[in-house]
């Protein structure tokens, strides 16, 4: 069978979610690499499998350098695997990328599920919504924007401060967008403690913070994540007229997502303190 025209990567541990975003996409038009951070699995429900590398990025560089020849894929989606989209939205995904022409998109987060930028939360105004910038959970590279940005995927050790080296680049030559007609969960949470990634990057010395500050000493003239004042795509049926300004009256209510989520924060830390000192 001949390659599909877009390729999602998933960097999948022991709890991945790829065989269910396979299982509930039926017609995709997407082939899967599925890279392995633990000792694989035996399965065959992906065109691909790879492993090695230290994390998301090291992983995509190990599958590139053996990558399939010639590279048809027009567009890449590198996805963490504890995301889920519903079924069919990966395959409707692409479709839009491509009748849009995207250069550097991901899908909108959806409401209250576990996020830390509220810019990419979904606005149920828009098809497409141009903004500063994607982050490293989910973003989808257009084979222009991966040749370009490709040099920047071994940046960081922790992968914070990769996303903003992509806007730092790009420069507001092109266009990035969060594709808000389709959402995605991210469905870990962390349960209140640091993950294992994090713990590996504590024992090697690697401060991610201090990663995140050093990619932005390099762009300072980056301001944080925003909607930016145009370039959007508003659903159909909304009016002309009035569609900006109810897309900017959504933008101010993601407060509402900032509250909850520190709330939740604040809750999952003082539950692992909690059950950290009734099982000493």
């Amino acid at each position: 069978m001949p390659p599909r025209p877009y390729l999602v990567f998933v960097r999948a541990g022991d709890e991945s979610l790829h065989g269910r975003l396979i299982a509930e996409d039926r017609e995709r038009n997407w082939d899967c690499c599925v890279s392995w951070y633990v000792p694989p699995r035996p399965e065959r429900l992906a065109e691909y499998y790879s492993h090695g590398g230290f994390n998301k990025f090291d992983g995509f560089l190990e599958f590139w350098r053996q990558r399939p020849e010639p590279w048809t894929y027009r567009y890449l989606l590198l996805l963490d695997d504890d995301v889920y989209l519903r079924p069919g939205d990966v395959s409707r995904f692409f479709t839009l990328c491509e009748h849009y022409r995207t250069y550097l998109a991901q899908p909108a987060l959806r409401w209250f599920t576990q996020t830390t930028l509220n810019a990419l939360v979904r606005n149920p105004v828009c098809v497409l919504r141009r903004v500063s910038g994607v982050e490293v959970m989910a973003p989808c590279f257009s084979a222009a924007a991966l040749e370009a940005l490709l040099p920047t995927f071994g940046m960081t050790r922790s992968t914070w401060g990769t996303d903003l080296a992509w806007s730092g680049l790009i420069g507001g030559r092109q266009p990035i967008h969060v594709v808000d007609a389709i959402g995605m969960d991210h469905t870990r949470s962390g349960g209140g403690r640091p993950s294992a990634f994090y713990r590996k990057l504590a024992e090697m010395g690697v401060d991610p913070h201090e990663e995140l500050r050093s990619v932005e000493r390099l762009y300072p003239q980056l301001r944080r994540y925003r909607t930016l004042s145009s370039g959007h795509v508003f659903r159909d049926g909304l009016p002309r007229a009035v569609a900006p300004a109810l897309m900017w009256v959504i933008e101010r209510l993601k407060f509402i997502v900032r509250i909850r989520k520190r709330a939740l924060l604040h809750l999952r830390y003082w539950r692992a303190t909690l059950t950290d000192a009734f099982t000493r």
